[in-house]
């Protein structure tokens, strides 16, 4: 049998071949996505407030097509030149028309940071507005006065959303809708609760971090098709032995490990804001890499490249992931200690399933050879069945349409790429026990226990 040290992960000729058409298909899709579409402008400005230890921090959204009205002065015809021309001016109209008091005192606001968003008739600008409570005053009370646009603008709105509290507990949740306030309604009350301790928030996340996996079927399954296969031995393009015990521990710990790491790295992009991909295009791609890992349950697609494929889709599983955690509103200190709690509710029920599943699936395979056989083709048919239901279910409503195909192909390319990139990797440094090798384990696996077909 060939020893696992000179074993190197290596795809079969028809993922080869489908990698050189997947290629073609990503050439084509990004041809497509080059075709500018049609965007649509927001309907009304939005204010969202993030509290910090001496105030509110403002995040300001207003329409181009609104405020030109209001500022009298064209900004939709060359939007990448307003800030070149405008910005003063938009800063002072800003500090004109956004306030807050406490009874008769002002509170103190900062040069306001303004940047566009977009580049044509729909964009937005965007403004983030600090202010600071006065001496002596409540920094979590006050009255908010809004008239921005709508001082000429008689039919437009402006909605307004509590996004974060960290000292109120509220990390990374829905923004809560507050008011909206309009051509007549100029002002609004804020009167947050007394700050609690930020612990609550804390613990809140580690929470949502393990019903996210609880109640995230697909995730559960993924993790359950990573977990069937993790005790076995693959040669020649099939499931051939089960490894020793401690074999099959460290292989585990070496998936899970890798798991862990790919979801952490998107989780981290994704949330922080630094790489956002369309939900649509995520979710689709989320059961892809459970239809790969069932076809993988039933017959190894890579030889001994099981840590490459959790690393691979951990990747896709993050960006899944960080559609529950936002970081916008946060300081960085405060973002970081949100991501630890989340990912450790994350990890727990990752670690609560190895514990409770790895040793059954182990001892069954191992005891029952021809029944463990049986039971993982049939496991794997289910999550195939189940992969394929949820991919119809997440397709595009307009899946033949230039967009839908778009969503449909980088879907693809969300998985496969990773998958083949991760492998490489993992082939460079010895195959599927590189993190054993790294930790100083032994290069070459025990003899495994023949599994018969």
């Amino acid at each position: 049998m060939t020893s696992v040290g000179k074993a190197r992960p290596a795809f079969s000729g028809v993922f080869r071949n489908g990698l050189l058409v997947l290629w073609l298909a990503i050439g084509l899709a990004l041809a497509l996505a080059g075709r500018p579409a049609q965007a649509h402008p927001t309907p009304e400005s939005r204010v969202w407030i993030d509290t910090t230890d001496e105030g509110l921090r403002l995040t300001l959204l207003m329409p181009l097509n609104r405020l030109e009205f209001a500022f009298k002065s064209d900004l939709t015809a060359e939007p990448d030149q307003v800030m070149r021309r405008h910005a003063q001016a938009l800063a002072d109209y800003v500090l004109a028309h956004v306030s807050m008091r406490s009874g008769d005192q002002l509170w103190l606001a900062q040069k306001p940071r303004l940047r566009v968003m977009g580049n044509d008739a729909s964009a937005d600008l965007q403004v983030v507005l600090e202010l600071k409570a006065p001496k002596g005053a409540d920094p979590r009370k006050g009255l908010f006065r809004y008239d921005a646009v709508t001082h000429e603008v008689m039919t437009h709105s402006v909605k307004v959303f509590l996004r974060s509290d960290w000292a109120g507990g509220m990390v990374s949740q829905v923004p809560r809708p507050l008011a909206e306030l309009d051509s007549t309604h100029l002002e609004m009350p804020i009167d947050l609760p007394a700050s609690s301790n930020a612990v609550s928030g804390l613990l809140s996340l580690l929470k949502d971090g393990v019903m996210h996996i609880v109640e995230g079927t697909d995730h559960l399954l993924f993790l359950l098709t990573l977990l069937l296969v993790s005790p076995l031995w693959a040669s020649g393009g099939r499931w051939t032995g089960v490894r020793t015990a401690g074999a099959a521990l460290r292989h585990t710990a070496a998936v899970v490990t890798a798991f862990t790491a790919g979801h952490t790295v998107a989780l981290v992009l994704g949330s922080s804001g630094w790489l956002q991909l369309p939900s649509a295009m995520v979710e689709l791609a989320v059961a892809a890499t459970i239809a790969i890992s069932a076809l993988h349950a039933i017959r190894p697609i890579l030889q001994r490249g099981d840590v490459a494929m959790a690393m691979a889709f951990g990747l896709v599983h993050g960006q899944a992931f960080s559609a529950s955690l936002s970081g916008a509103g946060l300081l960085w200190q405060q973002h970081a200690l949100a991501l630890l709690a989340f990912n450790l509710g994350i990890e727990l029920v990752q670690l609560v399933m190895v514990l409770v599943l790895l040793p059954l699936l182990w001892w069954f395979q191992s005891r029952f050879p021809i029944a463990g056989a049986w039971f993982r083709r049939g496991v794997g048919v289910l999550a195939f069945g189940a992969a394929l239901w949820w991919g119809h279910d997440r397709l595009p409503p307009d899946c033949l349409s230039r967009e839908g195909l778009v969503t449909i192909l980088c879907s693809a390319a969300l998985c496969v790429l990773p998958l083949w990139l991760c492998s490489r990797l993992a082939g460079a440094i010895k195959g599927d026990i590189w993190v054993a090798q790294l930790k100083g384990f032994a290069p070459t696996e025990p003899e495994p226990v023949e599994l018969r077909q």
